[in-house]
């Protein structure tokens, strides 16, 4: 759940790590991004395996497109 509210929904840690104290859950801004990361380090091997898997086609295709910027003035476009 708290990788999908991180990646999935944009939901930065310490809004979550506010919810769950909310909620009666202690879960400080570091113990979250402790968890993260251990998630991460699961899940190298599956990431290995599709990029290993993705580079080896004869091309690779790129986006190329723009997203909103929250941060006015700082930037003209932003990119994904």
């Amino acid at each position: 759940m708290m990788l999908f509210e991180k990646f999935g929904q944009h939901q930065p840690l310490n809004r979550q790590s506010e919810r769950y104290a909310r909620e009666g859950v202690d879960l400080s801004l570091s113990t979250l991004a402790d968890k993260v990361g251990d998630c991460a380090a699961a899940l190298r091997p599956l990431h290995s395996l599709i990029e290993e898997h993705v580079l080896k086609a004869e091309r690779l295709h790129g986006d190329d497109t723009t997203v909103p910027i929250l941060a006015k003035g700082k930037t003209d476009t932003g990119r994904a």
